[in-house]
């Protein structure tokens, strides 16, 4: 008798926590409220040489019942500028946020984030522009191939 009630709570309590475990995992979206989708995340500028200003579209697309605005868009760093669209995007509409990345100093991999901020069913996502900041006097010393001593044929 102990060994049935001891299965019955041992299967009671695998019930228990397989029920929590699969609800924490879903997201419940209110089929009347904005859903902010972006084409892409991320967007690679490849080289870019330092002092360099480059600039990148993001397009998003409100695939929700209800209009769409962005309250702010939070950038990563001081070496970053943005705009988006202000006006509400209304269901099935699309807008814009620019992205634009100039930068002095540094060399190497970047990548930085945009917060974006709206009444979306997630009210923030964030977006990525990467590249890959190639220094001046790196680039000017690895052309010249008459000093490259890497390759001297």
């Amino acid at each position: 008798m102990k060994k049935f009630y001891l299965s019955y709570i041992l299967l009671f309590g695998i019930f228990i926590l397989n029920y929590f475990s699969t609800s924490a995992q879903v997201v419940i979206v209110k089929n009347d409220s904005a859903v902010l989708i972006f084409k892409e995340k991320i967007y690679d500028f490849g080289n870019v040489k330092q002092s360099e200003s480059v600039t990148h579209e993001f397009k998003f697309k409100n695939t929700g019942t209800k209009p769409l605005v962005i309250s702010d868009v939070v950038r990563g760093c001081g070496c970053t500028t943005r705009k988006w669209t202000t006006e509400p995007v209304m269901p099935g509409e699309e807008g814009s946020v620019w992205a634009t990345f100039t930068s002095n100093i540094g060399y190497g991999h970047i990548m930085k984030p945009l917060h974006i901020y709206s009444n979306a069913t997630v009210p923030q996502l964030d977006i990525y522009i990467q590249c890959e900041l190639l220094n001046e006097k790196f680039i000017t010393t690895n052309l010249d191939s008459s000093k490259n001593t890497l390759n001297p044929h």
